[in-house]
């Protein structure tokens, strides 16, 4: 059904744009969980009211902060925003457990140098809210002189290499900067440099960062949910299931012209993922407690079957096979490489 579209309504690359959710997360949030329900142009475009954009940024900014999409998707608005309350609860504790004054709404200072680091700061300003990002720099200079200058709490510093030749730059950093407390990025680093860094009290963060996990690093106890655990919670989105029981069982019993089990065994697989991929899904539900770790598994899962039936689509175009056109649902009845891309 289409309806005409009026007033304050939005299509899904400016909604994209405002909320900073994928276009795809879109889709499979719709799809799959129902987030919410965008109105149809004549020519099936999806458009969104403010009122949708509002929902769906309360559940971006909860996802962000470890909620598991799952769980929260069918929350009422007032609901969604009285969790994000708790959460902004736990991270003023996090800031006395920290040794941080948080009264009038103080929230931690940081100051910042590296090359992707100050335009991922800019990316992530809703969900480092509770930081006061006062200065980011990609100059060492301009970082330098920051510093000195200007007292913050935290000094966080990206070097993806963490070389030898640096341990002295970063050993002196305590001395030269008016903060409290420093933290190191870095993807790679010889052990010897990092033992170094952490007996001059100097904390590190391994990437890739996400917002989730540099908050953790500033407000050491800013929820109840360690930051490992929040980070699992996330979802990646992935590709629906693209063949359904009936299809498979079709593939399985087609005669090839390979001269192995090949196909029985890939048609195998996909349907076992595809079982677990529904278990973990119930598990995520069931347990409370290890809803992070069950929907992890279930993204992970849900990854590794998309991954098989691109393998089972290719071997069916290999085999010059097509199958019959089904009236169920939204299950893919024909090889299309176009649509199988994992998201």
């Amino acid at each position: 059904m289409t309806v005409s579209i009026t007033g304050s309504s939005f299509g899904i690359g400016t909604v994209s744009r405002l909320t900073g959710i994928p276009m795809d997360t879109l889709r499979v949030w719709e799809r799959r969980y129902g987030a919410v329900c965008p109105r149809r142009s004549a020519q099936n475009r999806r458009f969104y009211t403010r009122e949708d954009v509002s929902r769906l940024l309360l559940i971006k900014q909860l996802v962000e902060r470890g909620e598991p999409v799952g769980s929260i998707v069918h929350l009422p608005e007032a609901e969604l925003r009285s969790r994000l309350a708790v959460h902004a609860e736990f991270q003023q504790q996090g800031l006395l457990a920290a040794g941080l004054e948080p009264d009038a709404g103080r929230r931690v200072s940081v100051i910042a140098y590296g090359d992707a680091l100050p335009h991922q700061l800019r990316h992530w300003s809703g969900p480092l809210s509770a930081l006061d990002i006062r200065a980011a720099h990609t100059l060492w200079s301009d970082f330098l002189r920051e510093g000195r200058e200007r007292q913050a709490d935290i000094a966080i510093v990206e070097f993806p290499a963490l070389s030898a030749d640096r341990l002295g730059r970063l050993l002196e950093l305590p001395a030269q900067l008016r903060t409290r407390r420093i933290v190191v990025v870095y993807a790679f680093s010889a052990r010897t440099v990092l033992e170094r860094l952490h007996q001059r009290g100097i904390q590190t963060l391994r990437a890739p960062l996400t917002p989730e996990l540099l908050l953790g690093a500033c407000l050491p106890v800013a929820a109840e949910t360690p930051p490992e655990t929040a980070i699992l919670a996330v979802p990646r989105p992935v590709a629906p299931p693209r063949f359904d029981a009936a299809t498979l069982a079709e593939i399985a019993n087609r005669e090839i012209h390979l001269p192995c089990e090949c196909p029985h065994h890939l048609v195998e697989l996909v349907s076992r993922l595809g079982a677990f991929e529904q278990y973990s899904l119930a598990c995520e539900h069931r347990h409370a407690q290890d809803a992070a770790v069950h929907a992890r598994l279930h993204a992970m899962t849900a990854e590794a079957r998309a991954l098989l039936e691109e393998a089972l689509a290719f071997l069916l175009e290999s085999e010059g096979i097509e199958l019959a056109a089904r009236d169920k649902g939204d299950a893919v009845l024909a090889p299309d490489p176009s649509a199988l891309a994992i998201s």
